[in-house]
């Protein structure tokens, strides 16, 4: 692979991570909306609007390219979404409870992670390989960058609360363990999502390419099913809840249009970030492309959430300790995207045996 077609994929998913990491920034300039109804309305944008029309606008005959594809593989991406949607539930309880910077870290290190390793346990071929250690070496340098993280938000937080009553220390050690418990909830359901995903594309794009698709609609719509799925669990928690805390008229109140506005934007940002995922991972190209992709793209995501964490004050009285701490995390965060980068050269090119038969059946019943 030249040089020029692993810096577009690496470029492609730090535009995607900035993306993806601001995503939250706009829900922070609505005026007069609840929390509820804040993601009940990203929700409908951010999880099936925008992902089920771009996807049609990119090609209106795809859904039917992917119809010879075994039942088995759209039931995994469907599932997967669903229960990755219940996770981000437990995201939005983490970002109240721990903050932007640690909420991200801890639940994106998990996807980053399980996107990156479990791949190869079911391409056991590879381990052993260059590509196999590479990998391995990129997950332990993110996990030191991750754990470092959370060094930093603790010793941020006890810089911060030095001067508050022991009650109240006592209380923000409880919340910031639950908001931490909560991330790591809502970094399994990340780690389904990435591997869901991971399983599922070749075969459902090998489908959609035979078919007349082009490259980037064939490599979108095992993500979009994968939204499609936890879209439900989102709009039904979030309207009950508003239903129950009678939030759900400020959805039509006067001066409404601008709060939808800014829930349009976070849709963007979430699945926006996602078209240009899967454009970097289909340059990439190969069965395991997201296994390099993902990873990268999740580094970009804290990246950028580190970023608005200090733009909007998190770590204003942190104290020296803490800002050394996550000056070192995000120079981690740096090496592990150099490696993740640098093996990209060293993907493998063939398709697991699991894939190809599946991708056999595809074109035999295509044909």
């Amino acid at each position: 692979m030249s040089l020029q077609y692993v810096l577009l994929p690496i470029i492609l998913c730090i535009v995607a991570g900035f993306i993806n990491g601001s995503y939250v920034t706009p829900s922070k300039w609505m005026k007069g909306w609840n929390d509820e109804i804040i993601w009940l309305s990203y929700t409908l944008f951010g999880f099936i609007l925008l992902p089920v029309l771009s996807l049609l606008v990119l090609d209106k005959h795809i859904f039917a390219q992917i119809s010879s594809v075994p039942s088995h593989y759209l039931m995994l991406v469907l599932v997967g979404g669903f229960l990755w949607g219940i996770s981000q539930l437990f995201f939005v309880l983490a970002l109240k409870r721990t903050g932007l910077a640690i909420s991200f870290v801890v639940n994106i290190s998990m996807g980053t992670a399980g996107g990156a390793l479990l791949p190869l346990l079911w391409n056991q071929s590879l381990l052993g390989s260059k590509y196999a250690y590479l990998q391995l070496l990129g997950a332990v340098i993110f996990v030191v960058a991750v754990v470092t993280t959370i060094l930093a938000g603790e010793a941020r937080r006890t810089s911060q609360e030095t001067q508050q009553s022991e009650s109240k220390q006592n209380n923000s050690v409880i919340y910031m363990i639950l908001g931490v418990f909560f991330a790591i909830l809502s970094g399994l359901g990340s780690i389904i999502q990435g591997n869901s995903y991971t399983y599922a594309n070749p075969t459902l794009s090998h489908a959609a390419l035979h078919n007349g698709a082009s490259l980037l609609p064939a490599n979108t719509v095992a993500f979009t099913l994968i939204f499609i799925g936890a879209f439900f669990p989102n709009i039904i928690y979030f309207a009950c809840l508003g239903f129950r805390r009678r939030s759900l008229p400020s959805l039509v109140q006067k001066g409404a249009a601008k709060n939808w506005f800014y829930a349009l934007l976070m849709g963007v940002g979430a699945w926006g970030s996602v078209l240009l995922f899967c454009q970097a991972q289909a340059l990439i190209g190969g069965d395991l492309a997201p296994t390099i992709a993902w990873p990268l793209f999740m580094i970009f995501i804290v990246l950028t959430a580190n970023f608005w964490s200090f733009v909007h004050g998190e770590w204003n009285g942190a104290g020296a300790k803490a800002k050394k701490l996550i000056t070192s995390s995000l120079v981690l965060f740096i090496a592990a995207v150099i490696v993740f980068g640098f093996n990209s050269m060293n993907k493998p090119s063939q398709p697991t045996v699991a894939h190809t038969a599946a991708q056999t059946q595809v074109v035999q019943q295509a044909s």
